[in-house]
């Protein structure tokens, strides 16, 4: 009896360690609401983190552009996150600039994907994509892992020049 209530015990301890270890940020209470920006880190500078959405909104209709990618710096963001990360992001306001800027209240990294065949995850790609550019504001227009060829395709978008980009990335860390 006393060795089921030390299982017990110790089943429900390792459960709250290993929950409260899976989110990210200071806020460990997952946000009942969506989150305000989904998107990829596209740069990280002075301890602020470059989200930029992953879906352009088109606001042709109402005589804005046709393309536009909501872009916000963010403070507070967790030391473990890195460029390339795709990433749900809560915040409260934002500074109405372009990219705007906020603080993270509440982060979820999405789970790595690795394509069959392919040495690099997405985030690793992304990240050598980058590398070539010194503007990190650059939102992600698309991405496919070419098995047959053994590399990545990547088209990016100069959110502010209106400027895109086709890269093709090596499948080798």
């Amino acid at each position: 009896m006393k060795k089921n209530i030390v299982l017990v015990f110790i089943s429900i301890l390792v459960l709250g360690v290993f929950l409260s270890g899976c989110t990210i940020g200071e806020e460990q209470e997952i946000p009942d609401t969506e989150p305000g920006i989904t998107g990829y880190v596209m740069d990280i500078a002075d301890g602020r983190i470059l989200v930029i959405s992953s879906e352009a909104q088109d606001f042709s209709a109402t005589g804005g552009i046709k393309e536009f990618y909501n872009a916000i710096w963010f403070s507070k963001a967790p030391e473990n996150i890195k460029i390339g990360d795709q990433v749900h992001v809560w915040f409260d306001s934002v500074a109405e600039s372009y990219p705007g800027q906020s603080e993270v209240k509440h982060i979820e990294v999405m789970p790595e994907e690795k394509p069959d065949g392919a040495d690099l995850n997405k985030s690793e790609a992304i990240n050598k994509a980058l590398m070539s550019y010194e503007n990190k504001g650059l939102a992600l227009k698309s991405m496919v892992f070419q098995k047959e060829t053994d590399k990545w395709q990547i088209k990016l978008k100069d959110v502010l020049n209106d400027l895109e980009y086709d890269i093709e990335i090596e499948d080798t860390k």
